[in-house]
């Protein structure tokens, strides 16, 4: 009798381990893909050493009848060249839209660097620096600016339990006409769902709501709000739409966009191994 007792407590201590084992194999686990889009606040993290990554996407600024702007595309490349720099290189196509004129073209290619200053440490935010020049002799003539435009921009991100985010951003961006900057200030809270988390396939949801404003020196304030979502189709491919408004008289009424960002190669290199004498 007691030969079969003690076998039953096996059998039942070794069925509680294999299903602690499978709960913990099939536990999916979110994956933190570095992308600048779709918010307008930027997270801390970067892009991957040796990997390149390419984000485009559309965007339509409804202000009032008569007053339009979209952005066909805006695109970031990005290279990870090592755990604390990523070069970037980004820039806009856009066309303006008013009663008395229409103005299509290329801005200024904007060239710089993302630096990671801090790692994330419990609820302490992880937090990157952004600086760089836009290029004015690389645009279209009628966007073309007198002089090099600097920009920077301070991000912050904190990590928190049941897979939410909170992403800070602080920056100054030059126009390349006068001294004067625009300062930017942003705040925004995330949701992560990973759906699937199978080797290549991590099927993913992410939701953001965010608050910014955009202040030209000297002129007046634009509040705007924005909220949406990111599709992580796998680890290096993922899909993004948005929808936002403004809050005061002179911010477009409406802000509506959608894009991708893709990251590649796939395969990881393989490390070096020194040979044996």
């Amino acid at each position: 009798m007691r030969k079969i007792i003690s076998c039953c407590i096996a059998i039942v201590l070794s069925s509680a381990i294999f299903a602690q084992d499978s709960l913990t194999i099939i536990k999916k686990e979110v994956f933190h893909f570095a992308s600048t889009r779709p918010a307008f606040t930027e997270g801390a993290l970067l892009v991957p050493t040796n990997k390149a990554q390419i984000e485009f996407g559309t965007q339509y600024s409804f202000f009032n009848s008569t007053t339009h702007a979209i952005e066909h595309p805006s695109f970031v490349i990005k290279y990870g060249i090592s755990k604390f720099f990523e070069f970037r290189v980004n820039g806009t196509a856009a066309t303006y839209i008013n009663d008395s004129s229409r103005q299509t073209g290329l801005h200024p290619i904007s060239i710089g660097l993302k630096l990671k200053m801090l790692n994330a440490k419990r609820y302490a935010p992880a937090s990157s620096f952004i600086g760089g020049l836009s290029a004015n002799v690389i645009a279209t003539k009628n966007f073309k600016t007198t002089h090099l435009a600097p920009y920077f921009r301070i991000l912050m991100e904190q990590f928190l339990p049941k897979n939410v985010g909170l992403m800070y951003n602080y920056g100054l961006v030059w126009n390349g006409e006068d001294a004067k900057p625009t300062y930017n200030l942003a705040i925004a809270t995330t949701y992560t769902k990973a759906l699937q988390n199978a080797g290549e396939k991590h099927h993913q949801f992410k939701y953001f709501f965010e608050l910014y404003a955009i202040y030209p020196h000297g002129e007046k304030f634009d509040l705007r709000i924005n909220n949406g979502f990111s599709y992580l189709l796998n680890k290096f491919l993922q899909f993004d739409v948005s929808v936002g408004a403004g809050l005061l008289k002179n911010s477009p009424r409406f802000i509506t966009s959608a894009g991708l960002a893709i990251r590649f190669p796939k395969k990881d290199k393989a490390p070096k191994h020194k040979e044996e004498d």
